[in-house]
């Protein structure tokens, strides 16, 4: 005869038994267990992980922004399971923004009379350097501090001069240079050859390599290593000349002026238009040559690096509003804008984005007078021109 306490704990033993095996019922199912004959159903956090497109993925990609920049990216929030590794199809490598921008060129560079309330040199409205607000000018300056980009601002170009004085200006870029930290880098714009082309003679394709070749060399030498080049084209005077010749303003200035960089725009030359063009293929062709070796022989080892576009680089998408009111030689800000964009889609960080800015643009190149349109990241310039002798120089 059993006692009436142990059989209350053994019914209560049965009990807890059966409500155990409905529970590992409930939960093996629920679960999506291998005996259970149902697929698991994916979590809201692999969703957003491996979903091809939607919010879901946007939300677990991070930005396009230089891996290895002065800024850095924002963190993005993964699972514990997640692989913290960025898809290299969402943030494509770009090299870290300079410590220095270095500008080596002639009055294209230095902005020379943007506007007939502008004239002579006015870097502050350049492509490269400029620094004005409300210029209409997106400078590279201007751009790569949007970045995040602490910049030591080297502008060696000098209006007037020519491929001659190449050397010079690499010596003063590389003299800055030595004195930045461990870790620097270096852009520098090359933008010389107009007034080789313009000058009477105009330099040979001989001495214009050799002196091309003369300051690369100083430049390969003495860079600090992962620094690039930007290696501008001679502006295409071809195009130049048929915009000028086909607008009447244009004309009444250039023939009460001959020795505007003749043949292409004044008369005074000793040329004929084929032998000029002639001279400008070569020098083209020259500056892509030795932009090329220098990629070729230093860019695999992270020594030194240059990029050309002989199309893209040559101002050949100008307008005749693009040109200088004073002379229709040298750009007007508008022409410095598109140098500027130019400049930036064939440099090395075309790719990151950059935040929006708004510049006032003026009819005739003068910031702050009447007639201003808004610009969301364009620059407008006004020419300007150098008296050297009897020749208007770069």
């Amino acid at each position: 005869m059993q006692r009436p306490n142990a059989n209350k704990r053994l019914l209560a033993g049965f009990g807890i038994g059966i409500v155990a095996l409905a529970v590992g019922l409930a939960v093996g199912l629920g679960t999506g267990a291998p005996w259970s004959g149902s697929s698991p159903t994916p979590s809201p956090t692999s969703v957003a992980l491996e979903s091809p497109s939607g919010s879901a993925r946007a939300t677990a990609e991070p930005t396009a922004t230089p891996l290895d920049s002065a800024t850095p990216s924002p963190t993005v929030a993964l699972s514990p399971t997640a692989s913290t590794k960025p898809t290299t199809a969402a943030t494509p490598w770009t090299p870290q923004l300079p410590t220095m921008l270095a500008a080596i060129g002639d009055s294209y560079s230095q902005a020379w009379s943007v506007s007939p309330s502008y004239t002579r040199d006015h870097p502050v409205f350049s492509w490269v350097v400029g620094t004005a607000k409300g210029d209409g000018v997106f400078s590279l300056r201007e751009r790569f501090e949007a970045l995040g980009a602490r910049l030591t601002v080297v502008d060696a170009a000098t209006s007037g001069k020519k491929m001659s004085d190449a050397w010079r200006q690499a010596a003063a870029v590389v003299t800055a240079a030595a004195m930045l930290p461990p870790g620097s880098t270096v852009y520098v714009t090359f933008e010389l050859g107009t007034n080789d082309l313009c000058d009477e003679p105009m330099t040979t394709a001989t001495d214009f390599e050799t002196q091309l070749r003369s300051a690369v060399s100083l430049l390969r030498a003495d860079l600090p290593a992962g620094s690039r080049i930007l290696m501008l084209s001679v502006p295409d005077f071809s195009h130049f000349y048929d915009m000028t010749q086909a607008d009447p303003s244009a004309m009444a200035i250039l023939n009460a002026h001959p020795d505007t960089c003749p043949p292409f725009l004044g008369s005074d030359s000793p040329y004929s238009l084929q032998e000029a063009e002639a001279t400008l293929v070569s020098y083209d062709s020259i500056l892509v040559a030795v932009c090329g070796e220098i990629e070729a022989t230093d860019g695999p080892s992270n020594k030194l690096h240059c990029r050309s576009d002989a199309t893209l680089l040559a101002e050949r998408d100008f307008e005749i509003g693009d040109l200088s009111t004073v002379d229709y030689f040298h750009p007007s800000l508008s022409g410095q804008a598109k140098m500027a964009e130019a400049a930036w889609k064939a440099g090395y960080w075309s790719t990151v984005p950059l935040p929006l800015v708004a510049a006032a643009v003026t009819p005739d190149g003068g910031p702050g007078e009447s007639g201003t349109t808004a610009v969301m990241g364009l620059a407008t310039s006004a020419p300007l021109f150098f008296w050297r002798g009897r020749r208007r120089r770069l």
